[in-house]
């Protein structure tokens, strides 16, 4: 997937599906997204190559500024399909959206996910989500100013421990 988005006359954005060259520095994004939440991350590079590449589990959408210094990736947005069970209707989801400090404020956020709504469409999903912190008000005014639909809040969560 490749979408090119002119953002100024001196520079251009680049989304496109990631290849495993950006995989290092889509992990460092992720690391450095993680730990903003208070988390640890703990996948190793070889694991994530593995959901993206090998299991399709995941698909990476990274931003490029092409004709910048930055050449690697400077954003990546993190894709997950599933069904609705009750439903079986077939969802999508962001569930990482990550943008490096530096290159906030230039439309990147916006362009990763305009990229991950073209996706869905694409793969005959119905409903695209995304997920923001509750902490993370400036990732929920950006969705709301883009006209995404604020969902219900969902009834508590629990986990077991398995490992």
């Amino acid at each position: 997937m490749n979408a090119q988005i002119p953002q100024s006359a001196e520079a251009q954005l680049l989304v496109r599906a990631a290849r495993p060259e950006d995989l290092p520095e889509v992990h460092r994004m992720l690391i450095a997204l993680a730990a903003h939440h208070g988390d640890a991350a703990t996948i190793t590079p070889a694991r994530l190559a593995e959901l993206c590449f090998e299991t399709g589990e995941a698909l990476v959408l990274v931003a490029c500024l092409p004709g910048s210094p930055a050449r690697d990736p400077v954003g990546y947005a993190l894709v997950t399909r599933r069904h609705e069970m009750t439903s079986g209707r077939m969802l999508q989801e962001v569930t990482h959206l990550y943008v490096q400090p530096p290159f906030r404020g230039r439309g990147l956020a916006r362009a990763l996910i305009e990229a991950a709504r073209a996706l869905a469409l694409a793969g005959a999903a119905q409903r695209l989500t995304i997920g923001a912190d509750l902490r993370n008000q400036g990732a929920a005014e950006t969705y709301r100013r883009m006209g995404l639909q604020e969902l219900p809040a969902p009834g508590p969560r629990f986990a077991v421990t398995l490992a």
